[in-house]
């Protein structure tokens, strides 16, 4: 196939972003390849990048927040960008909650190299591509599904590590009445009473 530019990927494990960069250049898809492990110096290639045609491969699970969260800022620097989310995620609310945000593709972290030829060709036809072992999820409903935002998920890892109030909105430049509205409706998003039980159900759902 023809060859697509650009493509970096974003990745809190080096050692999985590298071996994925060198998997890339050898399928010959792409003129370059970068790899990223903190998100500061991937948004600061992005802005120097420009808006030019480029492929995002980017990881869902990320150190105090997640893929979701960077979605609109890498939209708004490069309009062009095709992203691509990677995961070792397998529960169903998490792959429904990428899906909802409509990525360009979603690939999980076991596939194998044809599947990912394949996820690139139909991306670059201007199609979305899901991994065959997603398909069923987005047939399956569960009751007790509750689809969180980028922000309240922020939010939850904050809670999390046992931050208060008070403290996630200063780490998240939120006023703490803003807090409390968000952990309120990601409360009554999960039909749970308390933020321990808030906590148990994004952990038992693989959402934090």
């Amino acid at each position: 196939m023809k060859e697509l530019t650009h493509a970096v990927i974003l990745d809190d494990h080096r050692l999985f972003a590298d071996s994925f960069a060198l998997l890339l250049q050898r399928f010959g898809a792409f003129d370059v390849v970068s790899s990223f492990s903190k998100a500061d110096e991937f948004f600061d290639f992005l802005q120097s990048f420009g808006n030019q045609k480029l492929y995002v491969f980017l990881d869902y699970y990320l150190p105090e927040t997640n893929g979701l969260s960077l979605l609109s800022d890498i939209k708004r620097i490069n309009r062009q960008a095709k992203i691509i989310f990677i995961t070792s995620a397998i529960a169903p609310n998490v792959i429904r909650n990428i899906l909802q945000y409509r990525p360009n593709g979603i690939l999980s972290k076991s596939a194998g190299i044809q599947d990912l030829v394949k996820c690139v060709e139909t991306v670059e036809g201007g199609r979305a591509y899901v991994d065959p072992q997603f398909e069923p999820f987005l047939i399956q409903r569960s009751e007790r599904t509750a689809t969180l935002t980028p922000r309240e998920i922020e939010l939850l890892k904050y809670f999390a590590q046992g931050n208060s109030i008070a403290e996630t909105a200063a780490k998240t430049f939120l006023s703490p009445h803003t807090v409390v509205a968000h952990r309120r409706k990601m409360m009554a998003k999960a039909n749970v009473q308390t933020i321990a039980q808030m906590l148990t159900y994004a952990r038992d759902n693989e959402l934090i």
